[in-house]
């Protein structure tokens, strides 16, 4: 890496730092594509997210960043075989909204879904065969589980629901 890019690297680094003043943001999840390509999803103190890109060295590449949206609460991501990310961000009233972005973490489109009762939206994961499809978690107050598949352009494509079992958590907490 040249010293251009170290400075430039390290000042895009010192500004992301003083944009989310570390100590009171955390790293929320990361997915990793195929390209090699690690995205993190760092969420700041008013619950705007920066997503960051990171070579195959961990290297910071770029970063973009998203809000903060009335309500909203940023919970997850994951990455696709076509590394393409998705995240997940929770309204109050239950409510949520799925962003595609694209592998230069730049925003592509969204659907929004529910609210449904007694359910909140807690994850999500990535398809691991060939499509583009990922899952969306969902815990009930019951304590039973409703998993998702939703397909690349974010369309609900059905569901599943395990659930409750005596003395086992699903491993979400209520919040």
């Amino acid at each position: 890496m040249s010293v251009r890019n170290k400075l430039l690297a390290t000042a895009a680094a010192v500004a992301m730092w003083a944009t989310l003043q570390p100590g009171t943001a955390s790293a929320q999840n990361s997915g990793l594509g195929p390209d090699g390509f690690t995205r993190l999803m760092w969420r700041g103190t008013d619950y705007h997210i920066s997503l960051w890109k990171l070579d195959q060295n961990l290297n910071f590449s770029l970063a973009h960043e998203y809000g903060p949206f009335p309500g909203f609460s940023p919970i997850a991501i994951t990455t696709d075989h076509f590394n393409f990310t998705y995240v997940l961000w929770r309204h109050t009233d239950g409510h949520i909204s799925l962003w595609l972005i694209d592998p230069n973490l730049n925003f592509v489109t969204f659907h929004e879904y529910g609210p449904f009762p007694g359910f909140i939206a807690k994850g999500l994961s990535v398809d691991t065969g060939t499509s583009p499809n990922f899952r969306v978690i969902w815990r009930h107050t019951d304590g039973h589980v409703s998993v998702w598949n939703v397909d690349g352009n974010l369309n609900f494509v059905n569901a599943h629901e395990f659930g409750p079992f005596f003395g086992f958590d699903p491993g979400y907490t209520t919040e």
